[in-house]
């Protein structure tokens, strides 16, 4: 069976890529491009007209606090928690690596036919086309650092703590459709938090290693189970969004006053 992996480019997903390399079990890893400044301004803009600008304001501050502030500490804990060669640039090492802007783009859908995957695993922030998701025989198979349908979108262990329910802090693996962290649910763990709030980028990491062990288990399966999964579920959950200042300081003052259940 051939299978490959997309992802975005980040320490941690190398990191992931280089695992499923170790397997023997990958045809090919696909890189998804890290976005140019132009393109992060024109997220802004999206984000503004969608949120409204009082809220990319908030997002963009935290941005900056977190870079000032947090950012620093991340790393250390990275070292600390994480393998040494963690971050080190992914070689092929026999697998063939690809670099695409996205896998919805002529280029990406192209590389994809050619490279004729029954099945594609994933740790992606792209919402993927209905005819990039038709490519491969058996679909894509998603990991996703949060418990689904619950917590759908981005920093999902920040707003289960933030909202008191530390029990949802885990991950999930589901087949992939056009929606937002959506489609049928393969499996899920609840994975009690290790870190402070302030490190939740580095428990959504620590996330997404955990869940990615289940990734090939779940191709191995749908090898065997076209339809494995069950249904979604009825109810769609929550989708989050980027965290915002306001929304930090918040959650951190819960923390502080050990309200709700969340008392790390």
């Amino acid at each position: 069976m051939r299978i490959c992996f997309y992802t975005f480019q980040s320490p941690v997903t190398r990191y992931v890529a280089r695992l499923l390399m170790a397997s023997g079990r990958l045809s090919a890893v696909i890189l998804q491009s890290p976005m140019t400044a132009s393109g992060k301004v024109r997220l802004l803009a999206r984000r503004a007209h969608r949120y409204g600008l009082a809220k990319a304001i908030d997002e963009l501050c935290f941005s900056v606090y977190h870079r000032l502030f947090v950012q620093g500490a991340d790393e250390r804990l990275r070292r600390a928690v994480f393998p040494r060669g963690f971050s080190a640039p992914l070689a092929a090492g026999g697998v063939p690596v690809y670099e695409v802007a996205s896998l919805n783009s002529d280029d990406g859908k192209g590389l994809l036919r050619r490279l004729e995957p029954d099945v594609v695993l994933m740790e992606s922030r792209e919402l993927l086309d209905r005819e990039v998701l038709a490519i491969p025989r058996l679909g894509f198979i998603g990991c996703h650092p949060g418990i689904l349908p619950d917590y759908r979108g981005v920093y999902a262990p920040f707003w289960a703590r933030s909202r008191g329910e530390p029990e949802k802090v885990g991950w999930s693996i589901y087949r992939a459709d056009d929606g937002l962290d959506a489609g049928a649910l393969i499996a899920k763990r609840s994975s009690p938090p290790q870190f402070p709030l302030r490190h939740f980028k580095v428990e959504s990491e620590r996330l997404m290693v955990e869940g990615a062990s289940e990734l090939l288990k779940a191709a191995e399966a749908a090898g065997q189970d076209a339809a494995a999964g069950s249904a979604p579920p009825a109810s769609p959950g929550g989708v989050f969004t980027h965290i915002g200042l306001s929304d930090y300081v918040k959650a951190a003052w819960r923390t502080a006053r050990g309200c709700g259940t969340d008392r790390s």
